[in-house]
């Protein structure tokens, strides 16, 4: 146990570990970096695959095989890679516990502008939500879940962190980092988007306590990860109920990887998530009348609408709608009469959301489109050029464009116990993969 692993269950226990990470001696790190394994596409992993032999790829989404078996397949080819890369140097591990100081350097995607975003690489106590020390804002799906845990069972590793979000008063973290980072880094490795990642690692014990206590007293919302924390909690569970543990015995599986962000961080970013419907039971004019017994719908070119997705959600009074052949701007006309409509008895805040107005007014509601058949019918992007593109060449009937959320709103859900729609939120840019591991056999 590291000596500073000395506070109650009622606090965050965020502690430094030794990481294994690249050799970079024997790699190139623009070459083995990836993105999170649930932004990758069959064509970005078979980029990835073509990057490098031992590109992260390998790790967090191998490659399924119609020869697949129970011996032989994507999990036990990724634990199988893990162990070859460390058995040939291509991974090292650390030779003291330590944080990460970890820098993004990217674009603005709205404004243009260059910036820098921070986060602190660190392990984290796996804690059940209703303790209110870690907070969820999504909700999660079985399948994600189930493909997570097969991964960890077979290489016992925490590839990817949890993306964490914490109140930095008076900048106190930042502050204590600031001499690691006026250091050298290990690496600076720019990805194929142009996004600059540099890592810096603390192994300062004095640096480390400071970091340690100033943290004990947070609370951390989860940005992204939902799946790998809930994941990673489950597997702890389950291992202790197997070994039928004291709880007062602490083991490496208690833990899970984590990156932790500054709500007031310069750098931070959300974006909207919009949706796109595959398929919907009505021609495009009856989607029109219908809309309208709730919003006053304006015809608006597509150049309005981006403009629109520019500023933060206006509690859920403001949408864009994309059809085959004509675009419109929805204003909502009477939130109260709206709510009415919309499920009963849930906090204030919950009726604010867009993504809650979106799903469970327009689309369950007013389309038809009942909750139980988003999942197969609603696809999901990040940019309005993509959500009127999959409509306007055939492959969608409607796209609805929203605004971005406030990021408080994470909190106020948490504090009411109340979680969002999967994808209500983007937080840009994604953090790599391939960075650090946890490995539970540190």
């Amino acid at each position: 146990m590291n000596k500073l692993e000395t506070t109650t269950k009622t606090q965050l226990e965020f502690y430094p570990f030794r990481a294994w990470r690249y050799n970079t001696t024997r790699v190139e790190m623009s070459s083995v970096l990836a993105p999170p394994y649930d932004v990758i596409s069959a064509e970005k992993q078979h980029k990835l695959y073509e990057k490098s032999p031992f590109n992260t790829i390998r790790l967090i989404l191998n490659r399924k095989e119609p020869t697949d078996t129970d011996q032989d397949n994507s999990y036990t080819r990724a634990r199988d890679a893990f162990e070859e890369w460390k058995k040939k140097g291509i991974l090292i591990q650390e030779d003291l516990p330590s944080f990460y100081v970890y820098r993004q350097t990217f674009k603005d995607p709205v404004t243009g502008d260059r910036k820098n975003r921070y986060a602190l690489l660190g392990r984290v106590r796996l804690e059940p939500f209703e303790k209110g020390i870690v907070i969820p804002h999504e909700k999660t799906l079985r399948g994600p879940r189930e493909d997570r845990m097969k991964l960890l069972k077979t290489v016992k590793t925490s590839f990817s962190p949890v993306f964490g979000l914490y109140k930095d008063e008076g900048f106190a973290i930042r502050s204590i980092i600031q001499d690691p980072i006026n250091s050298k880094s290990l690496f600076e490795a720019e990805d194929d988007d142009q996004i600059t990642h540099s890592l810096w690692v603390i192994h300062d014990e004095d640096i480390l306590s400071k970091i340690h206590k100033t943290l004990k007293t947070k609370r951390v919302y989860i940005a992204d990860g939902h799946h790998r924390y809930e994941t990673a909690l489950e597997y702890a569970r389950q291992k202790r109920e197997e070994t039928r543990s004291s709880p007062n015995v602490i083991f490496p599986f208690d833990y899970t990887y984590m990156a932790l962000v500054s709500f007031d961080d310069p750098g931070f970013i959300v974006l909207p998530t919009h949706r796109i419907i595959t398929k919907l039971s009505m021609e495009d004019q009856e989607v029109v009348q219908r809309l309208q017994e709730y919003f006053k719908v304006e015809k608006a070119s597509l150049g309005e609408l981006k403009g629109m997705t520019a500023s933060y959600d206006d509690d859920g009074r403001t949408f864009g709608l994309v059809l085959e052949k004509e675009s419109f701007l929805l204003t909502m006309l009477d939130k109260e009469k709206a709510k009415e409509r919309m499920a009963k008895g849930k906090p204030a805040i919950w009726y604010d959301l867009n993504v809650n107005v979106l799903g469970h007014l327009i689309f369950s509601e007013l389309l038809r489109l009942t909750e139980a058949r988003w999942e197969s019918v609603l696809k999901f992007d990040h940019s309005v050029e993509g959500a009127i593109q999959a409509v306007r060449e055939g492959q969608a009937q409607a796209a609805f464009l929203l605004k971005p959320p406030k990021v408080e709103m994470l909190e106020k859900m948490g504090e009411v116990n109340e979680r969002m729609p999967q994808k209500s939120t983007y937080f840009y840019p994604k953090l790599a993969s391939g960075l650090v591991f946890y490995s539970h056999q540190e």
